[in-house]
């Protein structure tokens, strides 16, 4: 059950990476329509809307056999489903699902601000279940825990349609893009130090398997900053950005499963 849970909420976080990310890159940035670059992001979003509503249903699943005991036709009864939406589990997994028929149905009326208040819904599903429930104020969590993940999604989400899009394309966004992370990334690491203080209680101690954990998750983020940093800063427009992104890419996803794992084991006080 440990390794499908941990399949699972991988495919969750590149789901919501790849729809809210997307559509909070469609805010941000100046996108024509017709572009490769466009394209990409809409190909993106589809796929992401898939990954959300799948491993949100795979996980709530493995959350009802876990209460039924195994006995997978009681978890399978109404009176389970509805147990199961009584819990921030069930509730997260249906802000998630409708999260992204919002979004689609944003995408399909054309506009992009719509996408804003569905990508927000994404993001609040983070807060509303898991570690910000029990360390720290309650809105505070939340709060942290949105922007955290938002602009991480917004960050990831931008590496397929720089590496799909043709080259004179790909450094104009590349170069808009940079221009706007280098205000979002200290925000970012912000977020997840002050998260890191609450989950924690401002204690450092690495014989606890979560700290050890977050430990290896920031030091992987650090990385694929730096990383992006440099393409951004130095290699744009030149030869070696497109495989500066595929590595980029790889990274990316390393940190979506370090993110996985880093759940699977709660905050030890």
């Amino acid at each position: 059950m440990d390794v499908w849970a941990l399949i699972l909420r991988t495919g969750l976080y590149g789901g919501v990476v790849l729809t809210a990310g997307s559509a909070m890159l469609r805010l941000t940035l100046s996108i024509a329509q017709s572009s490769g670059f466009s394209r990409a992001l809409t190909r993106q979003t589809a796929a992401g809307a898939v990954l959300v509503v799948l491993s949100s249903a795979g996980l709530v699943w493995l959350f009802l056999l876990a209460i039924a005991g195994g006995d997978a036709v009681l978890a399978l009864s109404p009176e389970f489903f509805a147990i199961a939406l009584q819990t921030p589990v069930g509730q997260a997994a249906l802000f998630r699902v409708v999260g992204v028929v919002l979004i689609g149905l944003a995408a399909f009326a054309g506009s992009r601000w719509l996408m804003l208040i569905p990508a927000a819904i994404l993001l609040l599903s983070f807060g509303w279940e898991g570690h910000s429930l029990s360390f720290g104020p309650r809105l505070v969590s939340m709060g942290l825990v949105m922007v955290h993940v938002g602009i991480m999604a917004w960050w990831l989400a931008v590496i397929p349609p720089l590496i799909a899009a043709p080259r004179s394309e790909r450094n104009r966004m590349g170069h808009a893009f940079g221009r706007q992370a280098l205000f979002a990334v200290p925000l970012l690491l912000l977020a997840g130090v002050v998260l890191l203080g609450l989950f924690t209680g401002w204690r450092l101690d690495l014989t606890q398997a979560y700290q050890q954990r977050m430990v290896i998750k920031l030091i992987a983020v650090s990385g694929i900053l730096a990383l992006a940093a440099a393409n951004k800063l130095l290699l744009t427009g030149r030869p070696g950005f497109l495989w500066a992104l595929r590595v980029e890419a790889a990274l990316a996803v390393s940190i979506l499963a370090l993110t996985a794992w880093l759940t699977a084991t709660g905050p030890d006080m």
